[in-house]
Parts: C-alpha cells; structure tokens; sequence
C-alpha cells in the first residue's frame, strides 16, 4: 500500500496529522441523509434530559444556519475525514471518521451529544446541508458515515467546505464545539486516505465581503413627455406619490433588464432559477415591487424585461435610485440573495437629507448620470453584482 500523503487543505486549516497506515477498506455505503421529523419529540417524551435518550433525526431541528449556540464551551479536539471525487456519480464524497477529546457541554457527568454537520458555502440552505448521526454520551465519537454531495468538479472550484461539530440538545439550540473551513479551489481529490484536522473557533465571517457574484447587464432611457411614448398593457404604472411634483407634465423611466452572467450557484447542482427584482427608491412598498420572470437551471439567465416607472421627472430621478436584485427562486424555502445593483448619483441624500441607498459609485453612477443627460436615448453598461445591499429582502 502506498504510503499516505498529507492533504493539502487550501483554507486557513491544516490537517494535524494523518493515519498511522493507510487502509485498504472501501468505503462505508452512504444512507440517505436523516430527515428532520418533529414527531421525533413524541417518540422520545421519556427523555429526562437534552443528554438523554432521543432520535438523532432532530439534530438539524434547531441547528440551522446561524440557530446554534456559540460560545458556551471552549473548542477542543480533532476531526478525522477524507474527501474524494466520485467521478461516475458526480458526487464530492467526504467521509466522517471520528473525532477525539472533544469539549464536554455536559462538564459535570464530561460528555456530550455530537454530530458533525456540512456545507459547500456559499450555500447555506437547508437542501445543501449535510449530516452525520448524532453519537450519545460521548467526547470521542465515531462516525465512519459518507456524506455525498452531487454536483460536477468544475463547480468545486467556487466551494468553501465548511464542517462543523455540535452538541445536539433536543429540547433547546446546539452548542458549537468546533469548525474547519477548506477552500476548495484547486483542490486535487487524489487522496481518500482520511487525515485529521484540529478544530477552531467560529471563524467571522463566513463569506468573503467582495467576493465575485457575476455581472448585470442593464440598459436605461428617461422618455421625456412630449415623445409620445406608449406603453403595454402588461406593464403597471407606477404611482408617484411621496415626492411633491416639480413639474405639471411628467415622463417614465424604463429600465431594461437584459441578463446576468456567471452567477454564483448556491445549489448543490451548480445552478440558478434566477429572477430580477426592482424598486425605485425610496418606494419599498409591495406595490411598488417589479419583477421578472423566473429563469430556470442556468448561472446565465437572459430576461430581457423592460420595466416603466411614469409620471416622473429628471428633476426627481436626480434625488431617487434604482435598485435591482437578483434572487435565486425557492418555491419551499427563502429565496437566495445572488447579487445587486444600485443606480443613482451618488450623493448620499435625498432632498438634502442623509439616505444610505444613494450610494452609487464607478459604472453605477455614471450610467445614471447619462441617462439623465441623454433623454429619449438607450444607456447601456455591464456591471458587476454587488454581494450585499443592505435593503435586499426575500420575498417575492
């Protein structure tokens, strides 16, 4: 048997060493990931103590992303897996071993309830997680469990694996006991042999601020009220009522969502079921909300969607915005944040009064601002997705 490599993590976390020989056992058969079922509580109503006897099903129930407990033990111990690429399923395959001298949240009887859970950041959901058997009553425990994520090696590249171990309370929010974060670009999956990595603290923040998010392609045109523009019957007027008229005769605002590129997918299949919603700030309203169709298994969606503000003036355009975001569509669950724009001159007021979404800069603003100069003419630019805007909102 050859001798066993070091794995190269790619993230701020090395591995703390290796096996002592290498094994020639396959692989554990994967079982399906446990389904989260409340009826477990029922089952299990003899339970004394959240250390007692319970389903390991409900381990997720209240260990979601950003639902655990963090800070209630020091983090200590060590998380033995291996990860290799599967090539005839397309599936990442990591396998979960065991872990050692881990933290005891119950310090008094020096135990606790652990299970190990993962994700490919950036995706967070609920269908992108994946999860090991709770093991009772231990600081040492032993999993041998494979967690398979289907999605093709390309779509690796842009994956942060994100492991964590916790204590599983049935009646109450997990406790954290430690993480390890690899970066999986440029990741060679030529090892399955597992390796142990020593876990840390809660690592802050988890996404990378300015990271890449794709690109927008939008084109605007103010039509000024004597050009005799008409438009379909498909499209809703936008009543302007929160800013006092500077003008009797007033023109629309149209703004053409052509399409995005190079999306970032938070699937595990690597795709997007995209759609693009816009505000005319400051109108947050329901009513106020457009929005295009959804288009479906893609990270380049193409909309072209023409969306009409009217009854609005140059003047007024100077001290509004507009903002659009891209969603990634969920019908079970919340829709994804993938990115946004916002179109303005940048200022930082509105009628003299400091607003935090005037805040245009570079390609953002200097399409709005030849919107503003060229009326009755097409503007049209490429701008890259911001990766947060402080007023994205998940509804629909």
């Amino acid at each position: 048997v050859a001798a066993t490599k070091n794995v190269t993590s790619g993230g701020p976390t090395s591995p703390a060493g290796s096996r002592g020989s290498a094994s020639t056992d396959p692989w554990p058969s994967q079982s399906d990931e446990d389904i989260d079922r409340l009826v477990a509580l029922h089952q299990n109503r003899h339970s004394l103590s959240s250390l007692g006897l319970r389903s390991d099903s409900m381990a997720s129930v209240y260990s979601g992303a950003g639902e655990g407990r963090y800070g209630t033990v020091v983090v200590k111990g060590n998380i033995e897996f291996g990860m290799q690429y599967n090539y005839k399923q397309n599936a990442l395959e990591i396998h979960i071993v065991q872990c050692k001298d881990l933290a005891a949240v119950d310090a008094k009887r020096n135990r606790s309830d652990p299970y190990v859970k993962v994700y490919l950041l950036p995706d967070k959901s609920k269908s992108g997680k994946r999860k090991t058997k709770v093991k009772k009553h231990t600081l040492n425990p032993f999993f041998d469990e494979v967690l398979k994520f289907h999605m093709s090696i390309s779509s690796l590249e842009s994956r942060t694996l994100w492991m964590t171990v916790w204590h599983s309370d049935m009646f109450g929010r997990n406790d954290f006991l430690g993480e390890v974060l690899i970066n999986l670009q440029g990741k060679l999956f030529d090892n399955p042999q597992p390796q142990w990595y020593q876990l840390q603290e809660r690592s802050e923040p988890f996404d990378e601020p300015a990271a890449y998010r794709g690109d927008i392609i939008v084109a605007l045109k103010f039509v000024p009220p004597d050009a005799g523009h008409s438009t379909t019957g498909s499209l809703r007027r936008f009543s302007k009522s929160s800013i006092t008229a500077r003008s009797t005769t007033k023109g629309s605002l149209h703004v053409l969502v052509k399409e995005a590129k190079n999306l970032m997918p938070v699937k595990a299949n690597g795709t997007c079921d995209a759609f693009c919603k816009s505000y005319l700030l400051p109108e947050k309203s329901r009513s106020a909300k457009r929005k295009t169709d959804v288009i479906k298994r893609t990270v380049n969606p193409v909309w072209n969607h023409t969306i009409v503000y009217e009854d609005v003036t140059l003047q007024e355009l100077s001290e509004r915005a507009i903002e659009l975001t891209i969603w990634d569509h969920d019908r079970l669950a919340s829709n994804e944040f993938l990115g946004g724009v916002r179109f303005s001159l940048g200022t930082g007021k509105h009628y003299g009064k400091p607003v935090e979404w005037m805040d245009a800069t570079g390609k953002e603003l200097s399409l709005w601002q030849s919107m503003l100069n060229r009326p009755n003419f097409w503007v049209e630019g490429c701008l890259v997705l911001r990766s947060s805007i402080d007023t994205a909102r998940n509804s629909l």
